[in-house]
């Protein structure tokens, strides 16, 4: 039986490691919300809520926020791969076409003709020396390479009205906001907190000495230790708001930009290697 519902990704980049942290401040939520019933139990647990019985732990509201986790993790390990994926695709374009955008698209199409076929009569001329008795017919007419454009090919990686999954510029920081509140607030959950709950008193916790012996923590270190902790969270959920208000300026960067000039994939090139190392200076809340 799957216990986990949050994958995390397996990149060694600051991004990646800045969703990694989000994600292992959710880690509370994902063992209350991974479903661990019966078939039967599930199937019952349903009923009564349809009949109106509903239970001080709703299964209608675990199941949401089971739903959601999931299309969290999933969303991120998208979000993720576009960002990777649009900045590799930029990196290609400057070190071998030189930032040359007519050459991109010809070498884009053959690639294209030669690994999927298809393209129109123009596009193939006879030569029995080819493997098939065709050769690709070179061409530098921009109307015949607009279809390989670079604009097009990055078209894959950003937000658009009929999408169906995250992009990048997708969801912004409101779509988010519940889930980072928990990250955000992750010291609520403390064992402190939670013993002082559930008992009403401070259950004292341990740790070893130099000698190996179980001593206990002053309650003085425990809350200076959820101190720093709630500081790092705000600032992990700081940075990781202003991934994702990044992300929504380059979709409209992708959206709005001249697609035959240089200057805006220069941009955009910049600031998805900005958002693979979280130097998010230019974007709220920074």
């Amino acid at each position: 039986m799957r216990f986990h519902i949050l994958e995390k990704l397996t990149a060694d980049t600051p991004l990646a490691h800045l969703f990694n942290a989000y994600l292992s401040g959710l880690s509370t939520l994902d063992i209350v919300c991974t479903p661990r019933e019966s078939m039967r139990a599930c199937r019952l647990a349903f009923a009564e809520e349809a009949r109106g019985e509903v239970p001080a732990l709703s299964i209608v509201g675990q199941a949401q926020r089971y739903y959601e986790l999931t299309v969290l993790s999933n969303a991120l390990g998208n979000l993720y791969w576009c960002v990777e994926q649009a900045h590799e695709l930029l990196t290609e374009f400057f070190d071998e076409h030189d930032g040359d955008l007519l050459a991109y698209a010809a070498a884009n199409r053959r690639h294209h003709l030669n690994e999927f076929g298809g393209g129109e009569d123009a596009d193939w001329l006879p030569d029995p020396a080819a493997p098939e008795g065709w050769a690709i017919a070179d061409t530098t007419d921009p109307a015949r390479l607009a279809e390989y454009s670079l604009h097009r090919e990055l078209g894959r990686f950003f937000a658009t009205e009929d999408e169906h999954g995250e992009y990048i510029g997708t969801s912004g920081p409101i779509d988010f906001h519940r889930f980072t509140l928990a990250v955000e607030h992750q010291t609520d959950f403390a064992p402190r907190k939670m013993f002082a709950a559930v008992g009403g008193y401070e259950m004292p916790l341990y740790r070893q000495n130099e000698a190996g012996q179980l001593v206990p923590i002053p309650v003085i270190d425990q809350i200076e230790q959820e101190i720093n902790e709630d500081v790092a969270n705000e600032r992990l959920t700081a940075y990781f708001n202003a991934v994702l208000n990044a992300g929504q300026h380059l979709a409209g960067l992708y959206t709005t930009m001249l697609p035959d000039e240089r200057r805006g994939y220069e941009l955009l090139h910049e600031c998805l290697g900005n958002m693979l190392a979280v130097r998010m200076e230019a974007y709220p809340p920074f």
